[in-house]
């Protein structure tokens, strides 16, 4: 149970870390780069991760909750693109599926159109901190972030800083321009600790 527990902890990180390269216009290409980079990052070593001598398999569609991917048949991973009302009421079945078959869960959006349905499945399933069944981890995965290197996104953003002026953003000033400008992310005033956000 104990090398379970790491390869949740190794996956969530590395899922935390993935930035899509673009935004898919369907969720299984999507899904397709996710098992791409994880089966290079969690396999990439030679000798596996965790220092294993074994290699992880990343599968897709696997198992008997049709997971949309499953690593090592230990974790589970539903993906969702531009997550609506709809999708959430599915999805409250689905990960109840996924944990008669996983003890860990990853659920990933690329997108959210209905930010009040997925917290609210975050707060019955993840901050419990593991149901009876297992863990459930919630990660969301912003539009605006797509495409943007890691490195180069904390450059920018610390060179802004060192300059003492306030970061520029093409449109922000015009809501006309700038259709997100009338959302603001309720996220950003409330960060889970165990959170890492590569973007910060």
């Amino acid at each position: 149970m104990h090398q379970a527990a790491e390869l949740y902890k190794k996956v969530i990180r590395e899922i935390q870390n993935w930035v899509p390269s673009q935004d898919y216009d369907h969720e299984s290409k999507f899904q397709n780069e996710l098992l791409d980079v994880l089966d290079e990052r969690l396999n990439g070593g030679g000798g596996g991760a965790l220092g294993q001598s074994r290699e992880i398999p990343v599968y897709r569609e696997r198992g008997r909750s049709n997971a949309d991917l499953s690593i090592d048949d230990v974790v589970g991973v539903e993906m969702k693109r531009d997550l609506t009302n709809g999708q959430a009421k599915k999805l409250r079945g689905q990960i109840e599926t996924y944990l008669d078959n996983y003890n860990f869960v990853i659920i990933v959006a690329c997108g959210i159109r209905d930010t009040s349905s997925w917290r609210e499945l975050k707060n019955r399933y993840e901050r419990q901190g593991g149901t009876r069944n297992g863990y459930v981890k919630f990660i969301w995965k912003k539009r605006e972030n797509y495409g943007v290197d890691d490195h180069k996104s904390h450059q920018r953003k610390q060179d802004s800083s060192d300059h003492g002026g306030p970061k520029s953003s093409v449109n922000s000033e015009n809501p006309a321009l700038n259709p997100d400008a009338f959302y603001q992310d309720p996220d950003e005033f409330f960060q889970d600790p165990d959170d890492h956000n590569p973007f910060l």
